[in-house]
């Protein structure tokens, strides 16, 4: 029996006083923690794939993101990478061209510049440490000194005037507390406040009423919502707090003070970080579940939080974290993104076009924004959510679900509804007090494929017609998996809203030099990245401290700028600097660099002075060196380290070892056989026997030294070999599977796009894919014991192997020495439990 909710849509309810605080606001960006760091690669490489990114989120009539909020940078790992501080010192200038996130916002404003934006800190830069050591405190309130306010006050200053001279943009919102704050600190909030609105000193021509006008938003809280109740209790702080906003919690406080704040105070109220949908909606389809489009963390539970997040706790803005993924992924909180950039080589990229189209069954359908914009309102009395759990929002989905969102001239109205259930679910609506509004909607509706033979995306944002309002009511049903909307606006034409697919023009392409090089790189390039890019280098990461580009005796290098005592106080815990670089699919080489140390800093460092290459990177959830399975380390004394999977296996000495001399450090990988070498002699060499990996990234490592690379360059070391040119989901429609399989999604960020697929042994439990090249490898964490047959081509290559039981994202499997044709894999599980993650294409 399909159940039935009643709405009334009465205009005389429409809140237009509430101002900003009842404005539908849409979708927020936030770029931190190394999450747009490659986009600044494609602007310079690939410019056409960035500003088809930009124009997907910020262009057209109705744009999805209204909102980019950057965290200031200070060196050190703040969960997913490492973000560049703008000032390194007082009296250093603030530099808004290192990493990506200021001149993301310059170019998003070209295209929509009536974006807002945001600034807000993770951690402190080392210079702040000493005065700031206590906010890391259960009091900082009290126990930070106030002789530590104006230092970082001008930190926040100075970065918004940097700005503003190099890009031409103010930003509207500042939060002066730190990101996910357990103690906020209201004295220091309002002090700041106070600060903006009596600084006189600027330079020429900057726009100082401006300034002084930028709004505070406090205190972006995760989980915990006591700085609302303080919010009420406090008058000062009240006056001087234009929005505030918490994290990953749909739910207000016990005493309901957001809802308060915004309905009687008319404080803005924003989900000021949340996540993007995990798991592309293509894959989710597949998934055994059967939720379609849906499930938990899908497309489908990102819309129902925003929903219950107005209902509950009158949140009207709602950012993602990220928007883009612009990292290599296997970093923590991968894999949660509505567009994956990060082949910068290439240009190419990829878009969650269901997650996308979910969101847009909002912004298509009303005019996001703030009041000054003339933004659609939420009318609070039509809007409804039975959905169970406060963050992921999977629990009784088949409850209403329902928002409705209207002109403040009250001629047009939108009504979203959400049903992540496997039942049809109806609406009866009763409209009333909308003289001028039109006496029918037009029904927009995306779902899931309804076969297999359809394409993930046959039914999304699919134009339903028009349904008559008949003596004030109508009756909309909405199918199960699904969201829809009925609005009053006629754009059955609108191709802007009409569904269109969104994919990179540019192939996948493997980041490959020449036939002898996957990569090279002599920093030519210093004296323009210096002045354009703040340092910033080409396809590397950071992930601790701070490797950027300078001119040194008039050539181009690249330098650790992070001393012991420019260490940043930490937002949790950021491990020494190293970076990642290149292509995960890079297979068979070795990385040759010329560095130097640092032996004029003189200092009691724990980590050391040493330089470190690592091989294979496809994890990196805490973001170390090591966090590559082979890594070869370089001390300044001579003495060397093989590790294997983070243990030491071999202990070298490099004889006569010159310190004050520059050296050509070689690592490499072919087979199974590690090399390393220094000044071209062998030093240690090893042969792994126990879960050997066969592809991935590089990673480059150093002390808290001033260590400097004056030369990289990956070389292949087995040039008659195959090179991985293609890596397929578990769940990619070019994989079949027959008998008894079970696919799962929105898994852990060390999973490629959060799926695996594991078989149980039988006769037909099977999996089979057709590629062209002369090889493949099966990857995936093997939990239990199993064994498995290969056959390519109907000829039984392998009738009995037993999978690695291997690491995730690793190889369990790989077969090479096919002749270069298209062949046919069959894969049997005949004993135990398969698990599979991807494919990996060789040629």
């Amino acid at each position: 029996m399909v159940k039935t909710t009643e709405i009334t849509i009465d205009g005389q309810l429409l809140d237009t006083a509430a101002q900003d605080a009842n404005t539908f606001k849409g979708f927020g960006y936030l770029s931190c923690n190394n999450s747009s760091r490659l986009l600044l690669d494609y602007k310079w490489e690939h410019p056409e794939s960035y500003q088809q990114i930009l124009q997907i989120l910020f262009g057209g009539p109705h744009p999805l993101i209204t909102m980019i909020k950057v965290e200031l940078g200070d060196d050190a790992n703040t969960s997913s990478g490492t973000e560049p501080a703008t000032k390194r010192s007082a009296t250093e200038p603030a530099n808004v061209l290192r990493g990506a996130g200021y001149q993301l916002i310059a170019d998003a404003k070209k295209i929509n510049p009536k974006l807002k934006t945001c600034l807000l800190r993770w951690g402190e830069p080392g210079y702040l440490r000493p005065l700031w050591q206590a906010v890391k405190s259960a009091d900082p309130d009290q126990k930070v000194p106030v002789t530590a306010y104006e230092p970082m006050y001008q930190l926040y200053k100075q970065t918004v005037v940097a700005a503003y001279q190099q890009f031409g943009y103010l930003f509207d919102y500042i939060d002066p507390d730190r990101n996910e704050t357990k103690h906020p600190m209201y004295r220091w909030i309002k002090w700041f406040s106070d600060r903006v609105q009596g600084d006189q000193d600027f330079p020429q021509d900057f726009p100082v009423t401006r300034y002084q006008r930028l709004k505070i938003i406090a205190a972006d809280q995760n989980y915990e919502t006591d700085f609302g109740d303080a919010m009420l209790a406090d008058a000062d702080l009240l006056e001087r707090v234009a929005a505030v906003g918490y994290h990953y919690n749909t739910d207000d406080g016990p005493q309901h003070p957001y809802t308060q704040l915004a309905d009687h105070k008319h404080r803005e109220v924003w989900y000021s970080e949340g996540i993007a949908p995990m798991t592309f909606g293509q894959y989710r389809v597949r998934a055994t579940s059967g939720d379609g489009i849906g499930g938990k963390q899908s497309g489908l539970d990102v819309a129902n939080r925003l929903i219950k997040s107005y209902v509950n706790s009158r949140r009207s803005l709602y950012i993602f974290q990220p928007a883009v993924s612009a990292y290599y992924p296997g970093v923590n909180y991968s894999h949660k993104e509505l567009i994956t950039a990060n082949h910068p080589w290439s240009g190419y990229y990829e878009v969650d076009n269901v997650g996308l189209q979910i969101l847009r069954h909002f912004t298509d359908f009303a005019h996001a924004g703030w009041a000054s914009d003339q933004a659609w309102r939420y009318l609070t009395s039509a809007c409804g959510s039975g959905v169970g759990g406060t963050e992921n929002l999977d629990t009784h989905t088949e409850a209403p679900s329902y928002l409705t969102l209207m002109a403040p001239s009250k001629k047009d109205y939108s009504i979203i509804m959400v049903n992540d259930s496997s039942v049809s679910r109806q609406y009866q609506v009763t409209v009333k007090h909308l003289p001028g509004a039109p006496q029918s909607l037009g029904v927009w509706q995306s779902s899931g494929p309804t076969s297999p033979a359809e394409a993930y995306d046959t039914n999304l944002k699919a134009c339903l017609g028009r349904l008559t309002i008949q003596d004030g009511q109508v009756t909309i049903t909405i199918a199960p998996h699904a969201i829809l909307t009925a609005t009053t606006l006629d754009l059955a034409t609108d191709s802007t809203v009409q569904y269109t697919r969104q994919m990179a023009t540019q192939p996948n392409e493997v980041l490959m030099a020449n036939h002898e090089n996957f990569y090279q790189d002599d920093f030519a390039y210093a004296q323009r990245y210096q002045t354009e890019r703040g340092g910033t280098p080409r396809y590397t990461t950071d992930q601790g401290g701070a490797f950027e580009v300078q001119v040194q005796a008039g050539h181009g290098v690249l330098r650790q700028k992070i001393s012991e005592q420019e260490r940043a106080l930490d937002w949790e815990q950021s491990y020494a600097p190293n970076l990642t670089l290149g292509d995960d699919r890079w297979h068979d080489y070795m990385v040759v660099v010329t560095m130097a140390f640092d032996t004029q800093l003189q200092q009691n460092s724990p980590d050391g002075n040493y330089f470190g290459i690592g091989l294979y990177q496809l994890t990196d959830v805490k973001g170390r060196l090591e966090s590559a399975p082979y890594v070869f380390k370089l001390s300044v004394d001579g003495s060397c380290r093989l590790i294997i999977e983070d243990q030491v296996v071999e202990l070298g000495n490099v004889p006569e070892f010159d310190a004050t001399t520059a050296h050509v450090v070689s690592f490499g990988v072919i087979g199974n056989q590690l090399t390393a070498q220094v000044d071209h002699q062998v030093i240690l060499t090893t042969v792994v026997t126990d879960n050997p990996h066969y592809s991935g990234r590089v990673k480059l490592g150093s002390g808290y030294y001033h260590t400097i690379i004056s030369q990289i360059s990956v070389r292949r070391t087995n040039l008659v070999g195959g090179v991985q040119y293609q890596r397929l989901d578990d769940l990619d429609t070019q994989i079949n599977y027959r008998g008894n399989w079970t696919h799962r999604c929105g898994l852990g960020n060390t999973i490629w796009n959060r799926t695996l697929s594991t078989g149980s042994a039988g006769t037909t439990t099977q999996v089979s894919f057709d590629f062209t090249g002369t090889g493949f490898a099966l990857y995936g964490r093997q939990e239990t014991l199993s064994h498995l047959s290969l056959e390519v081509d109907g000829q039984v290559l392998r009738p009995d192997v037993i999978p690695q039981t291997a690491t995730d994202k690793s190889e369990n499997i790989t077969l090479f020495g096919l002749t270069p044709t298209t062949h046919h894999v069959v894969v049997t599980v005949t004993a135990g439990h398969y698990t599979l993650d991807a494919v990996g294409c060789y040629r």
